[in-house]
């Protein structure tokens, strides 16, 4: 485990000036080169609208690729720990840590990118906030479906799938693939090109938008997807949270500052960046002549028939915690349903 720099302490706003006119630094944290679009066209964002929106008053200096230490399954607890003030990352990276909140990485229960984000920043703030103490979610991204890439031959049907080593992006995510007989394997995102040129896997199970980021299209010709019209088989959805220290230190006014930079309308705009990113990367690829399957609705109901053990084992594992896990996994369904209709 790598350690925290030795600089870093637990009182990280920076103030200056008088009361009157006081000047806050939020020190941010993420996983995230500092090039990668979501670091850029939502997080760097989300700290040029608190800057402009305090008139200056407030500020982020933002520390990517883990730069301040530790690894990215402990970023929320070092937001709460308070040893930085906000952070980017995706909950899930924390094996069981916020198990209420991975209902909406199980397969085929999503919407689209940003009807799932706003579902879910209401999911996490309204019916699940036991699981966030310490912190505040200030929103939620949800990224693109995730698909199926090969190197030159994509996968038509489960069969096709047994024995395959997949690179699965969550926990979830692995066990959906063992349902398929697929072999999952955990690998960090900055090494998959490198084990698909190796030969260390022979898929990856991963969203549009990361191809192009991850340099994947020098090794992946082949793409195995479901139809725009049925549910995503899974995706991955990241958040951006402040640490309640953090937050309870800062005047009323930069408060709502956050408040009104944050929420379900922030949730919307950055999951239609990644909604937008994986049309483009989908398209780049047909441009290169890649070949691409889209499942049929024969091969789609037996995908969906597989997966049903997923969703039963996500409820037997939360009521083992102590929770109803089949009523929240109907109250995250309704929160679908509920902004798919508006």
């Amino acid at each position: 485990m790598k350690a925290l720099l030795p600089f870093v302490t637990s009182a990280l706003i920076s103030v200056a000036g008088q009361a009157a006119a006081q000047e806050v630094t939020l020190r941010v944290h993420h996983f995230l080169p500092p090039t990668a679009f979501p670091a850029t066209d939502m997080v760097e964002h989300w700290c040029e609208t608190i800057k402009t929106k305090s008139e200056g008053q407030m500020a982020c200096q933002i520390y990517p690729a883990m730069q301040l230490g530790g690894t990215p399954a402990q970023l929320i607890d070092q937001a709460r720990d308070g040893i930085v003030d906000a952070v980017f990352t995706v909950p899930s990276y924390q094996p069981g840590g916020y198990l209420r909140s991975e209902v909406f990485e199980l397969p085929f229960i999503a919407g689209t990118e940003p009807v799932t984000a706003m579902a879910m920043y209401e999911y996490v703030t309204e019916h699940v906030p036991q699981e966030y103490s310490g912190v505040r979610p200030l929103w939620v991204a949800v990224g693109d479906p995730s698909v199926l890439h090969f190197k030159t031959d994509p996968v038509e049907t489960t069969d096709e799938l047994r024995g395959l080593k997949v690179r699965s992006p969550s926990r979830y995510g692995a066990i959906a693939l063992e349902q398929v007989d697929a072999l999952p394997v955990q690998l960090p995102a900055n090494t998959i090109t490198e084990s698909l040129a190796r030969g260390v896997i022979d898929g990856v199970m991963i969203p549009w938008s990361a191809v192009r980021m991850l340099n994947m299209h020098e090794e992946t010709n082949a793409h195995t997807v479901f139809s725009d019209n049925d549910r995503p088989f899974t995706n991955s959805i990241a958040m951006f949270l402040i640490g309640e220290r953090a937050y309870s230190r800062l005047p009323a006014d930069l408060q709502a500052v956050i408040d009104e930079a944050s929420g379900i309308e922030a949730s919307r705009y950055m999951s239609e960046i990644y909604r937008r990113k994986g049309i483009e990367d989908r398209e780049a690829a047909v441009e290169r002549g890649a070949k691409i399957h889209v499942i049929d609705d024969a091969e789609y109901a037996e995908w969906v028939s597989r997966m049903e053990v997923v969703r039963q084992q996500w409820i037997a594992e939360v009521d083992k915690a102590g929770a109803d896990g089949a009523a929240l996994y109907e109250t995250a369904t309704a929160l679908i349903a509920k902004y798919e209709s508006q």
